[in-house]
């Protein structure tokens, strides 16, 4: 809901993302006019009861201009907090204000009617994140000529030119882009983490849809799929027998779970009944140890990777899916489980395949509903003492605690990660690399159809907090689209090294649960008075990223690498 309280929008200022409302009203006739509110952030929800109108005396409140509001002034005794947007009676007037930061605006009630006018015009919101980026941009752009020139300069003057030249390696050279792509994900993680500069439009939606924070942790676990069949055929290729790989992911998949769980108690006393048992490094090492297990126990021939002009066409054409029919065939028996407990689990005083965030939701009628099958499982698994007590839409509907990296949900996490596999597959089988990127565009494609069908439709709604199916499909289409384009920037026209983003992918563990561990300590955060500009903000979460890409340089140039 909106953020309001009482205000004098004389006396004291607003904020960004914040208005204020002049309430003037003239109505001896009416003493029970009561003000109602209902956010577009809150779907299907009931209208809020805010304040009471008085008939004569003026009073002042304060919007979040974040989301759009509707209002309904309502004649009656005000007792119910909450009133059913179906039910229009008593209704005095209605409204949808169109508010920005720094308005001044007001509500009139006089004459038996409403109106609402512009006092003070709003400022636009997004002056200062266009400027700062451009001049981000900029001094990248500088760096990176600079460092051509220079480049350029040693190649024709320097006394290393000829030695460079000959000394190429002519093995085979590592994909790049990779490492650039798990670098974006890792700094954008971050900057998200920090509270995206005061920008909610570049965070986290609040429960169905999609906003761009919500693409970089599913982006994370895919690119760590598209590692793991590089990493494991190696392995295999040396020779190392498939109980010592397969001992080493169990080991890195129980650390990746350890790790996340001892971050679950920062700022806490570690009370162990009260521990969050999952968490974002918890998904990482269960899907990790499923994803990496399968393919050890049902290892792909990638000898069809030879580039035989004799075979035929239509199979040289779906070689990938060939090799990959068994994973597929696992894969799809996954996504029926996750769809049968979805849809076909009783969940108690619930409606079966229920997928919305209780609460308010559906004027609270079911309100401790909260994710449907996947919350119930979690409150009878995990009980309610282990899983997440804040979740976002605590705020907004009034939710009870929910995990957004539950148990359900690690079955279409783990198919994800598997999309991940079937894309590096793609790379180690395919050696053209037209051949790479046009089969990775193409599942792009497909797979963004089938998300958007699936959300368009209101079958399965795109939605982070459940990892639904149709998020794991418009989600994976971005990350294919992405790591396509860093590829060809990168690894086939080579215009860009992938800095600054590439370095910072070689330590994404690291600077990930660094992060987490230093986010409130100088100089990782700090705060400036009441931080109540919104360029302070972003330079802020902006300097947070720089100063753990430098820690990344650092690290990279003492050849310092970190992973389990």
């Amino acid at each position: 809901m909106s953020t309001m309280r009482e205000f004098d929008c004389l006396d004291h200022k607003v904020t960004f993302d914040e208005a204020c409302v002049n309430v003037i009203s003239d109505n001896s006739n009416y003493d029970s006019l009561w003000l109602y509110s209902l956010s577009s952030d809150c779907v299907s929800c009931p209208y809020k009861r805010l304040m009471s109108i008085p008939s004569i005396v003026d009073s002042s409140l304060k919007f979040s201009t974040v989301k759009a509001v509707k209002w309904r002034v309502l004649d009656n005794d005000g007792k119910n907090e909450y009133i059913s947007a179906e039910n229009t009676n008593d209704i005095f007037c209605e409204l949808s204000p169109n508010m920005g930061q720094y308005g001044l605006y007001e509500l009139a009630i006089q004459d038996k009617a409403c109106s609402f006018r512009t006092l003070k015009n709003p400022t636009y919101p997004y002056t200062e994140l266009f400027v700062i980026s451009a001049i981000i941009v900029l001094i990248l752009l500088g760096i990176s000529a600079g460092r051509f020139l220079w480049r350029t300069y040693r190649r024709r003057y320097g006394k290393g030119g000829k030695e460079e030249a000959t000394n190429k390696e002519p093995t085979k050279r590592r994909v790049k882009a990779i490492d650039a792509f798990r670098g974006a994900s890792t700094l954008f993680m971050i900057f998200v983490n920090d509270g995206s500069g005061s920008y909610s439009v570049l965070g986290h939606t609040t429960w169905n849809g999609m906003l761009p924070g919500d693409l970089v942790f599913p982006c994370f676990m895919w690119i760590m799929g598209v590692c793991v069949p590089i990493a494991l055929s190696a392995q295999l290729r040396r020779g190392i027998p498939k109980l010592e790989i397969a001992f080493t992911v169990l080991k890195r998949s129980f650390l990746l779970f350890l790790i996340g769980v001892s971050l679950n108690t920062l700022g806490t006393n570690a009370q162990l009944e009260k521990i969050r048992v999952f968490g974002v490094l918890q998904r990482f090492g269960v899907t990790y140890l499923v994803v990496s297990v399968m393919y050890l126990c049902l290892e792909p021939s990638l000898q069809l990777q030879d580039q035989d002009s004799s075979r035929n066409r239509v199979t040289r054409v779906l070689r990938d899916m060939q090799v990959l029919l068994p994973y597929w065939s696992f894969m799809l028996i996954l996504v029926m489980v996750h769809c049968g407990l979805t849809f076909g689990l009783a969940v108690p005083n619930c409606p079966t395949g229920y997928l919305g965030p209780g609460g308010t939701h559906e004027d609270g009628y079911y309100m401790n509903c909260t994710g449907g099958a996947a919350g119930y499982i979690d409150r009878v698994v995990l009980t309610i003492n282990h899983i997440f007590a804040g979740p976002t839409i605590a705020s907004v509907y009034g939710s009870g605690p929910f995990d957004p990296e539950g148990i359900l949900g690690c079955l279409t996490a783990t198919f994800q990660v598997y999309l991940g596999v079937h894309a590096g597959v793609i790379l180690m089988m395919y050696k053209n690399w037209k051949e790479r990127v046009v089969r990775w565009l193409s599942w792009a494609v497909l797979y963004g159809v089938l998300g958007c069908i699936l959300h368009f439709c209101n079958v399965i709604p795109v939605n982070k907090n459940l990892w639904s199916l149709s998020f794991v499909f418009v989600s994976t289409s971005f990350a294919l689209a992405f790591l396509s384009g860093c590829y060809l920037l990168i690894d086939v026209v080579r215009v860009w090294q992938g800095g600054p983003f590439r370095i910072a992918g070689m330590n994404a563990l690291v600077l990930y649960v660094g992060h987490m561990m230093c986010y409130q300590i100088f100089p990782f955060h700090w705060r400036i008075g009441e931080m109540d500009s919104r360029a302070l903000c972003f330079i802020e979460s902006i300097w947070v990223v720089v100063l753990w890409t430098i820690i990344a340089y650092i690290m990279h140039h003492k050849r310092t690498y970190i992973t389990l």
